[in-house]
This record gives structure tokens, C-alpha cells and sequence, in this order.
């Protein structure tokens, strides 16, 4: 479950995005809206930006994994300054996802879990997972969606919700 809810899950959610990005990048064109003002959008002037979301979210996931596993965080540079830079981002964060198996998160749920924007505190791995790594994950993902939205890009839910689901043939006639 560990496993399913660390690398399966966010990993389908990020190809998701790589497709949502390519979509309002030719959108952008057709709209005559500058890749720059669509990396500064933001929904409200207290918020982050659409660029330090997406940022955010391939933090969230890969080092999540890392934590969880006991193995080293490989650190990112917040330097993308295109759409391209960003979905290179992610797909280096998805690349980095297919590395892990599940026979790394064997002891996840007990280990304790320290972050450093929150010092003398720690978390055990599953709370961590459950109470504070998926919902930071998926409000800075919801967040970049509806900063879209909102910059005016069509795009909706099937768009957020991608290709990646995993559905199965009827065998009923």
C-alpha cells in the first residue's frame, strides 16, 4: 500500500501534467499568452506562482520516496524558466520515481520522518504519507490546474485526470 501510494499513484498524476502542459503550451500560442506570464501566474498576489507549484510537486513526490525509503534526497535546482524546463523537471522526477520498488518502503510506515521547516517534531513514515506528503502533493497539483483554469486555458477535469487511469476491459457480453 506504502508503495502504491508513494510512487504508483503520483507517478500516474505527473504524466497527467507533462500531457496538461503540452496542451496549454499550444494553447499559449494560439492565445498569444507569453510562456513567462503563464510561469508568474498566480491566483491570488500572496500566492506562488504556476512555475514554483509544478516545482513543488516534483519536490513533493521524489522526496517523499526518498524520505520514506531511508535513501539520500537528490536535490533539484529551481531554475526552469520555460514550459519545456518543467516538463523536464517532471519527467526527471517520474524517471527518478521508476527507480524505487517496493522492497524499499518495507519498514516505511514506522520509520520516523523529521522535516526541517517543522524542527523538534517528527512524524512516523505512514502518518507523514497520509497526513502531511499526499495533500501538499495534490493542493500545490490542484493549485497549478486552477491557476490554468483561471489565466484562461481550456482545459478540465479529464485534463487534471489524464490518460493514465487504470481501467480494465469489460469480459461481460
Amino acid at each position: 500500500m506504502i508503495f502504491e501510494n508513494v510512487i504508483t499513484m503520483p507517478r500516474i498524476r505527473l504524466v497527467s501534467l507533462i500531457d496538461l502542459i503540452k496542451k496549454i503550451q499550444t494553447q499559449a500560442i494560439e492565445k498569444g499568452i507569453t510562456e513567462e506570464a503563464i510561469l508568474q501566474s498566480r491566483l491570488a498576489p500572496d500566492m506562488l506562482p504556476f512555475v514554483r507549484q509544478i516545482q513543488i510537486v516534483a519536490d513533493n513526490a521524489k522526496n517523499t520516496a526518498f524520505r520514506l525509503s531511508k535513501k539520500e534526497i537528490i536535490p533539484f535546482e529551481d531554475t526552469e524558466t520555460t514550459l519545456d524546463g518543467l516538463i523536464e523537471r517532471i519527467q526527471k522526477t517520474i524517471d527518478i520515481l521508476d527507480t524505487f520498488s517496493e522492497t524499499d518502503f518495507v519498514n516505511a510506515s514506522t520509520i520516523e520522518i523529521r522535516l526541517p521547516w517543522f524542527p523538534g517534531v517528527y512524524m512516523l513514515g505512514d502518518k507523514c504519507l497520509f497526513a502531511y506528503a499526499l495533500p501538499n502533493f495534490f493542493f500545490h497539483l490542484v493549485t497549478a490546474y486552477d491557476i490554468l483554469r483561471n489565466a484562461g486555458f481550456e482545459i478540465g477535469k479529464s485534463d487534471y485526470m489524464g490518460t493514465g487511469l487504470p481501467f480494465l476491459p469489460d469480459t461481460q457480453k
